[in-house]
């Protein structure tokens, strides 16, 4: 389908030179329904079409589906304020203010948190408020935690004050 000589993205008619006939194509193309897709189509320069640029807010929606994940080793200290879901396997210190959070079960959270969610599984000390809080047996939570609904498996470690909003 291709033609194996050199190309560039100057249109031949462009450049002063014939463009293609049809049976010219005939030998680049394999069959009878690519040499009539190839006649058909206008030939194009490459440098004259637009390319589609993606907005920063519209990355930040798609990004919103997926979490972000803080990997085991890795350590931050500041502020995050973020659309979407973050998971913690390394270790998390500072002001964050996220739709879900997870603390992964060799992960570490500390500071200031605002969520919807907040899913302990390894360790967090500090204040948190949070629609829906889910704390596993393997987690460790240290601190002042204000929830509406609240989960909290056998074997949790709960040091310091959890407190019911309605």
């Amino acid at each position: 389908m291709f033609n194996k000589s050199k190309t560039n993205n100057v249109n031949p008619t462009q450049a002063g030179e014939q463009a293609p006939d049809a049976e010219d194509l005939n030998n680049d193309v394999e069959n009878e329904d690519e040499l009539n897709e190839a006649v058909t189509q206008p030939a194009t320069n490459a440098i004259s079409q637009p390319t589609q640029r993606t907005s920063m807010m519209d990355m930040i929606t798609t990004a919103a589906t997926k979490p972000s994940i803080l990997s085991e080793g890795f350590s931050f200290r500041g502020e995050i304020a973020a659309k979407g879901a973050i998971h913690v396997e390394g270790a998390l210190n500072g002001q964050i203010q996220v739709d879900e959070l997870t603390i992964g079960a060799r992960g570490q959270v500390e500071g200031v948190v605002t969520c919807s969610s907040l899913h302990i599984k390894g360790k967090f000390s500090g204040t948190a408020t949070c629609n829906e809080l889910i704390v596993t047996s393997s987690a460790s939570v240290d601190g002042h935690v204000v929830y509406q609904t609240l989960s909290v498996q056998k074997g949790a470690s709960i040091k310091g004050e959890l407190l019911l909003i309605k």
